[in-house]
């Protein structure tokens, strides 16, 4: 259990003094509050002992045989993370004390010791120190999370190029222009970049303009006072405000109407706004990074975007390349989905040599996107331990020449066309497959088809949504502990 986490039995404190009577008769009122006290009489020995261990408190005397509380105070600091200091001083001492707490001492006690102060100032300083420790555990939480969502996956050497590139740009304040197709990944080097930063721990705020209406993104982004329009009821931060210290994301950038890209210039120019409706200039420390799949160059040409807020924001671009220009990363990125679906759907499914094969010769319009949802769709509908390359979308299989809609004469009897009830969709279901196995793969076909909208699936399949839901449950899709409501068969 690390030092200083709940519960009193786990507090330790070091004990600096060299007067005998005086460090026994304050080791044991430490040791009757619960706490485990080491008692040293010198500098060296303490710092012996901070080498060795991390302690929730030292209480050590400020003159020492060998040296003084001030050096023992930037010792702690260097070689105990930060523990809390409480200096002892004597007579006509408390100047240099209160010198030494402007330096990052806790608090002193002046002798003759009170010890009910001492008491106080002890539970003071151990409170401080769980706030301490768990403020450090949920930033190193909050960095790994970061970190793992926005972990760059590939192989290819366009791929290694971006990883070399976060790292150089990474710890600095450069506004980053993302630039490529749609669902290559921007979002995920943007993470990268907040991650590889000194803002990692600070807020990472993204925002999709392409997914506001203009009439709003203003007040979206510098955010706005009590009554600045119709519904304006209360005074609201923007997304610039809530990123202050920390890293800001514009997806499709280019969607900026004119009069936001004026506002954002400045912000950029001078890291000010007002709220809409509003008069105070608010200040904020903010790192920008975009990202577009539109070509910057031909949008300013044809009047578009600003040219001055185009080299405002190209300070670094990074070109994030389509999936079918670094294939090597293909093969790479289904595997890291499918252990995330094997993770979540409770189901452990490999990948077959042939659905690999499949995935790596399709061009992916979509990009990683795209990929990520070929898998998961392959994930429900597979039957057996494997991906099953009929379980693959339609695009996919049509590109390699593989039949959709195989019917019983055209394929010598082994399979069976089956349309979904929606419309003109079909899945092919071989004839040595079992009833249960082909009610299975239609109803997770439906349900994949409603989007996992039960009542909708429910609908399409003329069953009860409670049915649907035993059989989901039944198929590992659900927990059986979920209420519904509704009325069955």
């Amino acid at each position: 259990m690390a030092a200083g986490m709940p519960g009193k039995k786990s507090r330790t404190v070091l004990l600096v003094e060299d007067h005998e009577t005086t460090r026994i008769t304050l080791a044991g009122v430490i040791e009757r509050e619960g706490a485990t006290v080491t008692s040293v009489a010198s500098a060296g020995a303490a710092r012996e002992k901070l080498r060795e261990e991390e302690f929730d408190l030292v209480l050590t005397d400020m003159r020492l045989p060998d040296g003084d509380g001030m050096e023992l105070l930037e010792e702690t600091k260097r070689l105990s993370g930060g523990s809390p200091v409480i200096l002892i001083t004597g007579h006509g001492s408390e100047e240099t004390a209160v010198q030494a707490m402007k330096k990052g001492a806790f608090n002193y006690l002046s002798k003759p010791i009170d010890l009910n102060r001492l008491r106080a100032e002890m539970e003071g300083a151990f409170r401080w120190r769980k706030v301490q420790l768990e403020t450090a555990e949920l930033q190193q939480e909050i960095l790994t999370r970061r970190r793992g969502d926005s972990e760059l996956i590939g192989v290819s050497p366009a791929i290694q190029r971006i990883r070399e590139k976060i790292k150089q740009i990474g710890p600095t304040n450069a506004t980053v222009l993302l630039t490529g197709e749609s669902g290559v990944g921007k979002e995920v080097v943007a993470g990268a970049l907040q991650a590889a930063s000194d803002r990692a721990v600070k807020p990472f705020v993204k925002v999709n303009v392409a997914a506001l209406p203009k009439e709003l993104l203003e007040s979206e982004l510098f955010g706005h006072e009590r009554g600045a329009f119709t519904n304006a009821v209360r005074m609201r931060k923007g997304r610039f405000e809530l990123a202050d210290g920390g890293t800001l994301f514009l997806d499709e950038f280019a969607e900026c109407p004119p009069e936001t890209q004026v506002k954002l210039l400045r912000v950029l120019q001078e890291q000010e706004f007002e709220r809409v409706g509003g008069n105070d200039t608010i200040r904020v420390d903010v790192r920008l990074i975009c990202a577009t799949n539109r070509d910057l160059k031909a949008e300013m040409q044809a009047g578009r975007f600003r040219q001055d807020l185009y080299f405002r924001v190209n300070v670094i671009q990074i070109p994030v390349p389509p999936l079918r220009e670094r294939r090597e990363d293909i093969e790479v990125l289904a595997g890291y989905f499918l252990t995330e679906f094997n993770t979540r759907n409770g189901r452990i499914k490999t990948m077959s040599s042939r659905v690999a094969d499949l995935l790596k010769r399709y061009d992916w319009p979509g990009n990683v996107r795209e990929l990520r949802n070929a898998i998961e769709h392959a994930h429900l509908l597979s039957i057996g331990s494997e991906l099953e390359a009929e379980a693959l979308p339609d695009d996919i299989l049509q590109s390699a020449g593989i039949p959709i809609a195989m019917s019983v004469l055209s394929t010598g009897h082994d399979s069976v066309q089956s349309k979904l009830p929606s419309g003109e969709d079909a899945i092919t279901l071989p004839l040595v497959m079992k009833m249960d196995d082909v009610e299975r793969r239609f109803i997770l076909a439906v349900y994949d088809k409603a989007r996992g909208n039960k009542t909708q699936a429910a609908k399409m399949l003329g069953i009860g949504l409670k049915t649907l839901y035993r059989k989901l449950v039944k198929y590992g899709m659900e927990k059986a502990d979920e209420k519904l409501d509704g009325d069955d068969e």
